[in-house]
């Protein structure tokens, strides 16, 4: 049973469906070397801190994160980045009822590297029954909630060492994450395609374009305005109503900045006739700035 992911935040580009405008991606930045792992038990006070063997814990975390490759092997005066520590928060609880007990833990792991190459704060938690006649020495009951913290916090480490591959490893990663069935990782493979300038999956994104959820929606065209591809006009204006006004007010600005002959066709088109006022202004005012770069692009030098 895998850990439940509840919070996670990363350093990637992110936010608006204007956002990400960089001409090429950022170079990498060296892998850190990993520093510290500090185990804070956070336990509600007067509840039962359950007995947790500290030593195994750190260096099974460690071997599980360095085999990842998001840290470096050398020394942070070798050539790796400054020494990232990681901060591994836990608090467990037995439930028992008779014979059957469940054990319980939520797991927080937090790092913060300070070249600010890798950050993220990942949350978690897991569950898992056991005997209670069984749990009844200090070292089964070690063993038993050890287990199950080391299994949450491999987990969350699977899961942000996914996500780094979204931004640095192959396409195909990249790929496979924006056809699944949704959720945050998909989210983050939007986010990628567009900071990594992955033309190929554009296709991917203008099916996205129309996905139920909305955010979804708005990073997939954040991305398709970083790629530059004005396919996703075509999209917008064959499946937005213009009766959606939230939706219309999303995406003047966005076909104005992809610009092109089929953009201003809309925007003037939205300006002549709609019948709301606010919008036919922002079209009216998104057009003329599309043709003001456009004007602007074509007087440059080549």
């Amino acid at each position: 049973m895998r850990a439940q992911v509840f919070g996670l935040v990363v350093v990637v580009c992110g936010g608006s469906p204007v956002a990400c405008h960089r001409n090429t991606p950022p170079a990498p930045s060296p892998k850190p070397a990993l520093g510290a792992i500090v185990l804070r038990d956070v336990t509600p006070a007067g509840q039962r801190r359950e007995p947790l063997d500290r030593g195994f814990l750190e260096h099974a975390l460690r071997e599980k994160l360095l085999g990842t490759a998001m840290f470096s092997f050398a020394a942070a005066d070798a050539g790796a980045g400054p020494a990232a520590d990681l901060q591994i928060q836990i608090a467990t609880e037995g439930v028992e009822v008779g014979v059957k007990g469940q054990a319980r833990a939520r797991v927080g792991v937090h790092l913060h590297d300070p070249s600010g190459a890798l950050s993220f704060d990942l949350t978690g938690q897991g569950t898992e029954p056991y005997s209670v006649p069984g749990a009844a020495s200090t070292s089964a009951r070690a063993a038993i909630f050890g287990g199950l913290v080391l299994r949450v916090a491999g987990d969350l480490v699977d899961e942000i060492a996914t996500r780094r591959l979204l931004h640095d490893g192959p396409e195909a990663v990249v790929h496979a994450a924006l056809e699944a069935d949704g959720g945050q990782l998909r989210d983050e493979a939007i986010r990628a395609v567009g900071e990594r300038r992955l033309g190929g999956e554009a296709p991917s994104l203008l099916k996205l374009l129309n996905d139920p959820d909305e955010t979804t929606r708005d990073a997939a065209l954040g991305a398709l305005i970083a790629l530059g591809d004005r396919r996703a006009v075509t999209e917008l204006a064959r499946t937005r109503s213009l009766r959606d006004r939230h939706e219309m007010r999303k995406i003047i600005e966005a076909i104005s900045i992809l610009g092109g002959r089929e953009a201003d066709d809309y925007l003037s088109f939205v300006a002549a006739t709609h019948d709301d006022d606010e919008i036919r202004a922002a079209a009216a005012a998104a057009r003329a700035r599309l043709q003001r770069r456009e004007g602007d692009a074509s007087a440059a030098p080549p």
